[in-house]
């Protein structure tokens, strides 16, 4: 039970604070995956403030980051869209 438990607390979301771990993962991530930019999506209901630091912490590696909030109505399908588009052929 201890390894399960133990386990379920590896998860890198935002929500486990404080979570070092998870902005070293995001880095490792992006070298791995040769990566030209991030984007970040978030839920509105969802706002751990390790989210902004990660955003920062990319920023300060030159890394674009293009960070999306919403609430998840299909209403928002096209902005995301929209905005991810633009993000990607900004950074090709």
């Amino acid at each position: 039970m201890h390894a399960i438990e133990d386990r379920c607390f590896q998860i890198d979301c935002t929500i486990f604070t404080p979570n070092p771990g998870r902005l070293a993962h995001i880095g490792e991530m992006v070298k791995k995956n040769q990566a030209d930019g991030v984007i970040q999506y978030g839920l509105q209901f969802c706002q751990p403030f390790l989210m902004e630091a990660v955003v920062r912490a990319l920023k300060e590696t030159c890394v674009p980051v293009l960070q999306i909030d919403t609430d998840n109505r299909m209403e928002d399908t096209g902005r995301i869209k929209a905005r991810a588009e633009a993000f990607v052929g900004m950074h090709r």
